[in-house]
């Protein structure tokens, strides 16, 4: 059985070259922090789409369509 490290060291560079190598770090801010998120419905069977801020905890309540266009942003608004 081939372990992890086997594995990492067989195949490992050819993985970070096919999907892309970074030279410096992604740093989270404000600004950039912000991902598309799904709330399920509870009492209200609402479900909701939302785009939430991962360091400020903001959350803005976005159409299931603006969910579901990968070209939609929170500047377009």
């Amino acid at each position: 059985m081939q372990c992890q490290e086997d594995w990492f060291s067989e195949y490992g560079d050819r993985a970070l070259d096919h999907f892309g190598r970074i030279t410096q770090p992604i740093v989270l801010q404000e600004n950039n922090a912000w991902r598309k998120s799904f709330r399920w419905g509870y009492g209200d069977n609402e479900d909701r789409h939302i785009y939430y801020n991962m360091c400020t905890g903001e959350e803005r309540n976005i159409t299931r369509e603006q969910y579901r266009d990968h070209s939609y942003t929170l500047n377009s608004v």
